[in-house]
């Protein structure tokens, strides 16, 4: 009987944990953008106003560039240029801003383009 009930738990953990990645996992895609260059993702250099480090190396989904870092920190977040699909579907340009040069060896302290 002690077997029964620990296979059981063991189920039941196994199902709950299986549910909560299909639920996760279907749920974040309605919140990215989709890809319209090959990922939805870019990487940018985000400002921190810290005399010592004054960038971090992020990346966000291109949405969250768009409605948040395009004008964070007084516009300092250095931002590569990339194409995205705006809130109406439609294909749109964001221009970048800053140095792009400082985010191709992920420190921000630069070494090329991506």
């Amino acid at each position: 009987m002690h077997t029964r009930v620990s296979r059981r738990s063991v189920a039941l953990a196994a199902a709950v944990s299986l549910t909560a990645v299909v639920a996760l996992g279907s749920a974040a895609p309605a919140l990215a953008s989709q890809p319209v260059d090959g990922s939805h993702r870019v990487a940018y250099c985000h400002a921190t106003h810290s005399a010592k480090n004054p960038f971090v190396f992020i990346e966000t989904d291109k949405t969250a560039v768009i409605r948040a870092h395009e004008k964070h920190q007084d516009d300092e977040d250095i931002i590569p240029a990339f194409w995205y699909q705006d809130r109406d579907g439609n294909l749109a340009w964001f221009p970048g801003q800053g140095d792009s040069t400082q985010i191709g060896d992920r420190t921000c302290e630069g070494g090329g383009p991506l």
